[in-house]
């Protein structure tokens, strides 16, 4: 694959790092630290961004733009199947009262489309324009459907050598495929990484936010958190349950996932929830190709 332009990796890194904290204004100072930019070039850009009403500059600070509305508005055009699971994520979030999170792979992050509080203001960790890194244990509900070359690639960035968790890892992900959707049990890492994006959105932590993730995905572990069965009379420490939509090439490209649980749930609401889920996504494909 050809690699884009340097002027256009700054470009994209600049309105990555405003799409995941929209409700903070950085500084040039603040956007050059946090995507590693010199001065002149993201003076540059800002400059450039900003005649095209991409960013609005708001005294000595920039925020994202008028345009920008215009192009999402576009791009849901241009791309029915997420308007279709947008829609499904609020009818969910309306009918169960769950936190609703909508998210897609874009290269080798995943990027959260939509988030949906539930009515006590709960959220499923991630904020709409937020990126994780797709490695494991990330991201799992996309990956165990993907191709084999897709897997392996995917393993390779926990830079795991021991093939002892490398199969624990195939196994875990054939379990997903199994059951057709994902349980995430509470793991300090989700936490650790939620709190992390709070603190930069505030402005009290340093914005090297995807350095962090990573570091933050590697320092706790390489296990992914999830029931091995599912009983209905036992309970869990749930934190997302998650399911594919799989686009017209057959990829698994939409995930929509239901969080925000605060006490533990029985096996027999995961499985409920589950289910509910697993139609929801069904429907949405469907009706993507009426």
């Amino acid at each position: 694959m050809a690699r884009p332009a340097l002027s256009a990796s700054r470009t994209m890194d600049i309105l990555d790092l405003l799409t995941a904290f929209p409700t903070r204004a950085f500084t040039m100072s603040e956007i050059m630290r946090a995507t590693n930019i010199n001065v002149a070039s993201c003076h540059a850009i800002l400059s450039a961004l900003g005649s095209r009403g991409y960013l609005l500059r708001r005294g000595k600070s920039y925020v994202l733009g008028h345009a920008l509305i215009a192009v999402g508005q576009a791009a849901s055009l241009a791309q029915p199947l997420i308007a279709r699971a947008q829609a499904a994520a609020l009818q969910l979030n309306e009918e169960l009262d769950v936190a609703v999170l909508l998210s897609t792979l874009a290269g080798d992050e995943i990027l959260a489309l939509t988030s949906l509080r539930d009515r006590a203001g709960h959220t499923a960790s991630f904020r709409i324009g937020q990126r994780m890194p797709l490695v494991p244990p990330a991201g799992a509900h996309f990956i165990a459907w993907a191709s084999d070359a897709a897997v392996d690639a995917w393993i390779e960035r926990a830079g795991e050598t021991d093939a002892g968790a490398i199969a624990e890892w195939r196994r875990a992900l054939q379990l997903i495929r199994a059951r057709g959707f994902q349980v995430t049990l509470r793991a300090s890492q989700t936490e650790a990484f939620a709190e992390l994006m709070a603190r930069m959105a505030a402005g009290s932590q340093p914005l090297e936010y995807r350095t962090q993730a990573r570091r933050l995905i590697a320092d706790h572990g390489w296990k992914l958190a999830q029931p091995e069965t599912i009983q209905p009379n036992s309970r869990y420490e749930a934190v997302l349950i998650a399911a594919p939509i799989f686009d017209e090439a057959g990829h698994a490209s939409l995930s929509l996932g239901l969080g925000g649980f605060t006490e533990p749930l029985t096996g027999a609401r995961i499985t409920m929830l589950a289910e509910k889920l697993m139609k929801t996504c069904l429907r949405v494909m469907r009706e993507a190709q009426l």
